[in-house]
């Protein structure tokens, strides 16, 4: 990935993160003029992470310009949580592919908790940094809140599906420490 030429095009609210990229939506013809950096910049794949986004556009684009599209919809309603463990393991690899460029509408909050949900119940576990948060940060007036409220639902409910917890409660509980040290403005 060409991350020189991806940061020329300057899309709103971008952080490199996992080997792919984050930021603002790229669905809006608002974006369009970014596309041809992302491609030349070696993006290989978009995750959409908008919950209520129910059109093809986004897919149609990524597709016209060589990208393929994931849609993983974030939300704190138990029915997209039930989903997000459902296609956790999908979300995963297709991080772990890198070359990559995630988003919701504003790059921001759903952006955040999709990337703390991959660290705190996978990439902690296989020796990667915690992610940059944008969206939910003190300096911006926000706290984790809303991130805390999906891990605790993402965690019950794996221990419900699966029958034991998916880490030791204690770890869970570090974990979420570091998420809310980073929003505070902290090192993790």
């Amino acid at each position: 990935m060409d991350r020189d030429r991806i940061e020329l095009a300057k899309i709103p609210d971008a952080a490199f993160v996992y080997g792919g990229m984050r930021g603002r939506t790229m669905s809006s013809h608002h974006q369009s003029y970014a596309w041809k950096a992302l491609v030349e910049g070696g993006i290989k794949q978009v995750k959409d992470l908008r919950q209520d986004y129910k059109g093809d556009k986004y897919k149609e684009i990524c597709l016209a310009n060589g990208i393929a599209y994931f849609h993983y919809p974030v939300h704190k309603g138990m029915d997209t949580i039930a989903n997000m463990v459902k296609d956790f393991p999908k979300f995963c690899e297709f991080i772990d592919q890198g070359e990559f460029f995630i988003s919701c509408v504003q790059g921001l909050h759903r952006t955040d908790i999709a990337l703390c949900t991959y660290w705190v119940f996978y990439g902690a576990d296989n020796g990667k940094e915690p992610p940059v948060l944008v969206g939910y940060l003190r300096e911006k007036g926000h706290d984790a809140g809303k991130i805390f409220h999906v891990l605790n639902a993402f965690y019950n409910q794996l221990a419900e599906q699966n029958g034991v917890e998916p880490m030791p409660i204690e770890v869970f509980k570090e974990r979420k420490l570091v998420i809310k040290q980073i929003s505070k403005g902290g090192e993790a």
